[in-house]
């Protein structure tokens, strides 16, 4: 975890860097958009490979290697742009090779952290981890605002090439045991199993409905914010930084203060479902927003609900899942979910430049409050209670 807090906050810091490049170089949405979707399709791609990955191999050594990749593209990035030669066709490469970087390191930290804290303590290892998640993401965007209006946009990606050396050492001091692991079937067929698990429990599948109108269209609006700080509300890379500083404050608040609350709630669907409704609430009145502060408000209380949203998903997805399908899971639940996030970032980013910023943010909270509802109508759907026991899951594997 330590290393953790210093690694998120280097990588929240070469996002909103990252996105402002972007923006200067191009002044498109449809630009953000690709970004977003090169970063987001080798969930999609790899989805079938990188819990088979993190399964059948040792999951620290996989951190070690997809950190060293992540620790290049970072350098590589601060070195074009201190020396003026970075191109956009350059950040949508890097943005390819760190998506997919990326797609194996999560897969295998969710299961590697699920590991280190054994039996019981999931759900409180995930969500201490998504804490620190937005703790960094409050603090991240706004540093990195402040170096990019004093000292430019290569600091940010210098800094978080630095932090994630200081995770390399965390995670060379862990302690691990490796598994001498029988031979395996083929990368395809595990996922396969995994899938098969996923689609015999209703209340996972539920959940991750909702999970995937949550980042369908809540975080597609996270792209805009860029383009909204300067085009509506006339501000700096300071002002970007604010916004999704706020939103990390709001998330933060949501999982310390708002989870332990919606997780007594025995209709997780129930639960779910309604922060996807309270965030898409809090996005509409964003998109009327015309100052800083009630930005900040909107984004702030939109991430109290959309926060909840996904600790609750990943968290009862490892916690209903065997210890030996675990990374599987996560696997089929991130390519589910985030599969479907690029296209969302690319239509969006498009439709921003042709209808505006703010109607897009608006169309997409009215979706989510939409779309949610009439999933919430279904009796059969919020009847179902989160009180599954774990052994009787395994039994329905083995029968």
């Amino acid at each position: 975890m330590t290393g953790q807090l210093v690694n998120l906050l280097g990588d929240w810091m070469q996002q909103t860097a990252q996105a402002w490049v972007v923006w200067e170089i191009t002044h498109k949405a449809t630009a953000l958009g690709i970004v977003a979707f090169l970063s987001q399709i080798p969930f999609f791609i790899f989805g079938p490979w990188v819990g088979v990955f993190a399964d059948r191999y040792d999951k620290k050594r996989i951190l070690l290697i997809t950190q060293i990749l992540a620790m290049v593209f970072a350098f590589i990035m601060a070195f074009l742009i201190q020396t003026n030669q970075l191109m956009v066709w350059h950040v949508y490469l890097l943005a390819f090779l760190l998506g997919t970087v990326t797609a194996f390191n999560v897969t295998a930290e969710q299961a590697f952290i699920s590991e280190l804290a054994g039996p019981g303590n999931i759900k409180k290892a995930i969500a201490l981890n998504n804490s620190l998640n937005q703790l960094t993401r409050l603090a991240g965007p706004a540093i990195a605002g402040w170096l990019i209006a004093t000292t430019g946009t290569a600091i940010s990606f210098w800094c978080n090439g630095i932090s994630i050396l200081v995770s390399v050492i965390c995670i060379v001091m862990i302690p691990s045991k490796v598994r001498i692991k029988e031979k395996a079937e083929s990368g395809l067929k595990q996922f396969r199993e995994g899938l098969n698990f996923l689609h015999n429990q209703k209340l996972l599948r539920l959940i991750i409905l909702f999970a995937a109108i949550q980042t369908f269209f809540g975080m597609s609006i996270v792209q805009l914010l860029p383009a909204f700080s300067t085009m509506v509300l006339k501000g700096t890379a300071k002002t970007l930084g604010a916004i999704i500083g706020a939103a990390g404050a709001g998330s933060l608040v949501g999982i310390v203060f708002v989870l332990p609350f919606v997780q007594r709630i025995k209709r997780s669907c129930l639960a779910v479902g309604g922060a996807v409704i309270w965030a898409g609430f809090w996005y509409i009145l964003f998109s009327f927003a015309t100052t800083q502060g009630i930005a900040m408000l909107c984004q702030f209380m939109a991430s109290l609900g959309a926060s909840n949203v996904l600790t609750l998903s990943i968290g009862l997805a490892q916690e209903l899942t065997p210890a030996n399908m675990r990374a599987r899971i996560v696997s089929a639940f991130m390519m589910i979910i985030f599969g479907l996030q690029p296209i969302a970032s690319f239509l969006v980013g498009k439709s921003a430049d042709l209808f505006g910023i703010s109607r897009m943010m608006w169309i997409n909270g009215s979706l989510m409050i939409l779309f949610t509802g009439l999933l919430l109508v279904i009796p059969r759907l919020y009847n179902i209670k989160s009180s599954i026991k774990i052994p009787a899951i395994r039994n329905q594997i083995i029968g």
